[in-house]
């Protein structure tokens, strides 16, 4: 028996060719798209480890003269890979400082790594354990130690104990620190401590001289700031003892007796 031969039909030999042609194409193009991809990631890396993408210099702002520990604490160093560095890790670091409000660290191409540094501002010192001063924020803020040779009288004194550690928040002092935050500069000047009665809660002012200051709860401050400076100004202050203002509006004086006129 003789075999039967099959024609094809020449369209579908030519579209069978063509279809095979358009895979080998696409086969290409991903196997050449593969290769790009390689050979840019390669060239990436090589150059990414190249003394021309290294860091050059770290600019810290905001510092001031504890920009070396800002630095220690990020971890950077020149000649380092800029695409090494881990901010993030930098950033949670330098904020860990307790005397650091907040850091923001950015590269800033081709080769400088800029630091940007918020520092907490002390408005207040306190007495701490061991005979030691802190120096606290606006916000209670346990910022740094006093410096053992500080001249005293260089902030307002908060005369209320502090026993926690730095970057932990003294949240008994929020009442004197408003206290000191109503104060202006003129009466400042005639204050050596707010104090902080623990039993009752009553702030209150020692001036320089002895005579002191009964504040009350932590209400009407601008009213009782000013009835302390009117009192103050009319008065001569070796002549005081007390300044009672827990009512602003009819505040008492008691006078040392006997007690001689202003001259």
């Amino acid at each position: 028996m003789s075999s039967a031969t099959v024609a094809v039909d020449p369209r579908m030999k030519a579209r069978r060719t063509a279809v095979l042609r358009a895979q080998g194409r696409r086969r290409l193009h991903i196997l050449t798209a593969l290769a790009a991809v390689a050979l840019v990631a390669g060239l990436s890396f090589g150059i990414s480890r190249t003394p021309l993408m290294d860091v050059d210099r770290i600019s810290i702002d905001g510092g001031g003269a504890r920009s070396a520990e800002i630095l220690e604490r990020s971890g950077f160093s020149t000649e380092v890979p800029m695409l090494s560095l881990d901010l993030d890790r930098a950033e949670r670091s330098i904020t860990s400082l307790p005397w650091v409000r907040s850091a923001r660290v950015r590269r800033d191409w081709p080769g400088t790594v800029r630091i940007t540094v918020e520092p907490r501002v002390p408005v207040a010192e306190v007495p701490a354990v061991g005979d030691r001063t802190v120096l606290i924020d606006a916000h209670g803020y346990a910022v740094d130690w006093a410096p053992a040779s500080a001249e005293p009288g260089g902030l307002p004194r908060v005369a209320v104990p502090f026993t926690g550690r730095l970057g932990d928040i003294h949240t008994t002092a929020d009442g004197p620190l408003a206290v000191v935050a109503a104060m202006p500069d003129d009466l400042r000047a005639w204050v050596s401590a707010v104090t902080l009665d623990p039993d009752n809660g009553q702030m209150g002012l020692q001036l320089i001289g002895g005579a002191k200051v009964v504040l009350g709860e932590q209400n009407l401050l601008d009213d009782k700031i000013s009835a302390v400076r009117a009192v103050l100004a009319g008065s001569e202050l070796d002549c005081i003892t007390e300044i009672d203002v827990i009512m602003p509006d009819i505040s008492t004086v008691t006078r040392h007796q006997p007690c001689l006129p202003r001259g």
